[in-house]
């Protein structure tokens, strides 16, 4: 159960740090500021294979929406989920026939 929460744990870490980087993106924040460089840095190793595979599309207000970060969070989840699921089904004791 303690192996689950921390999954749990660091699939949310995950979650959060990429929205961050799509809130980043959105608001076309500065480079120089040290959040959005940390925020690169972390990321860019879990958003390096889904870059590109969507359009960057912009919103009436003219801000871009990178649905490619949206497409790493779905693929995290669906990892997650799996992972969470084995980790279940593995906890539970055999059934015995007897």
């Amino acid at each position: 159960m303690r192996l689950i929460q921390l999954v749990n744990f660091a699939f949310f870490c995950v979650y959060a740090m990429l929205f961050a980087r799509f809130v980043v993106e959105y608001v076309r924040a500065n480079e120089q500021i040290r959040f959005v460089q940390y925020v690169h840095r972390y990321t860019e190793p879990l958003y390096r294979p889904f870059r590109g595979l969507l359009p960057v599309l912009p919103d009436p207000g003219g801000h871009p929406l990178v649905l490619s970060i949206l497409a790493a969070m779905l693929a995290f989840f669906v990892v997650h989920v799996v992972v969470r699921g084995l980790l279940r089904a593995s906890s539970r004791p055999a059934l015995r026939e007897e």
